[in-house]
């Protein structure tokens, strides 16, 4: 029994996809799979004929004979079986130019399958980037204003060596790099190293590990810092309560100019657990966007 493919029923038919689905439904016919490719839904030749005699399509072999087209997917180390003559060169040539087209538009696509999985990755790229250049000009406007307590977020890499501010023998600090410092946040980052690195902005790297007794006593100096985990990042700042710093902390981020808030709990709270799990709560209002 000979097996044609789908698209080789439309070529010869005459007819596109659709429309060949639905006059198999009409008819009360099934798509059979194919003997060696399962992917491939077939018909048998006697169900075109069928379908072509009730829509008055002519074929390109006559009704009496059953031309055997070869499988457009023969098995590993087999040969393709030519194409059986009908007698009429025109119809060997029709059915193998059938087969290539057949070929020739899965070829395209998977071309266009992997083309739109490209470009939805660049577009997810650059809008990253685009984000992280708007927070970090939203921060150095809200530093040079003074405005706002809670700044967006800020995403700097290990990369940034703040210890290399640490000024050198013998010099001091001019008044514009105290002031710079000064605006500097902590930061707590989760490095490529597969550990987290403790950044003072005066100090350098910290060598106290998370969790310690250091860890809380340094929390405990700080009104601010910055968290780059691994499942998201925020900026944490104190509450005040009638203008006095507390001992309550708040997680903030900001996602397309939209600001959300996470209540982190007072200093002896914030675990390296804690500081993840509320991370990954903020980042979650980024993904469902």
């Amino acid at each position: 029994m000979t097996h044609l493919p789908q698209l080789d029923c439309c070529t010869l038919l005459g007819i596109d996809p659709k429309t060949l689905r639905q006059w198999v439904r009409q008819a009360h016919l099934q798509f059979v799979p194919h003997p060696t490719d399962a992917r491939l839904k077939c018909l048998t030749q006697q169900q075109v004929q069928q379908l072509a005699a009730q829509h008055g399509r002519p074929l390109p072999w006559p009704a009496t004979t059953h031309p055997e087209l070869p499988d457009p997917f023969p098995p590993p180390g087999s040969s393709v079986t030519p194409l059986k003559s009908t007698g009429s060169v025109g119809v060997t040539e029709t059915a193998a130019l059938a087969q290539q087209l057949a070929r020739l538009e899965r070829s395209v696509t998977t071309i266009q399958e992997q083309m739109s999985a490209l470009v939805l990755e660049v577009a997810r790229e650059q809008q990253r980037s685009a984000e992280q250049r708007l927070n970090m000009l939203e921060a150095l406007v809200q530093h040079l204003l003074g405005s706002a307590p809670l700044p967006p977020v800020v995403q700097q890499t290990s990369e940034l060596n703040l210890a290399e501010a640490t000024p050198g023998a013998g010099r001091r600090l001019l008044p514009a790099e105290v002031r710079a410092r000064s605006r500097v946040t902590p930061l707590i980052e989760y490095g490529a190293q597969g550990g987290y690195v403790l950044v003072c902005p005066r100090e350098g790297t910290l060598p106290f590990a998370p969790d310690s007794a250091q860890w809380f006593d340094w929390l405990a100096s700080l009104i601010s810092f910055r968290f780059v985990g691994q499942q998201g990042r925020f900026s944490a700042h104190r509450d005040t309560e009638r203008g006095q710093r507390t001992r309550s902390w708040r997680a903030y981020r900001t996602i397309h100019q939209h600001a959300y808030k996470y209540y982190l709990g007072t200093t002896d709270h914030l675990t390296l657990a804690a500081l993840e799990q509320a991370a990954a709560t903020l980042q979650a209002y980024e993904d469902a966007l």
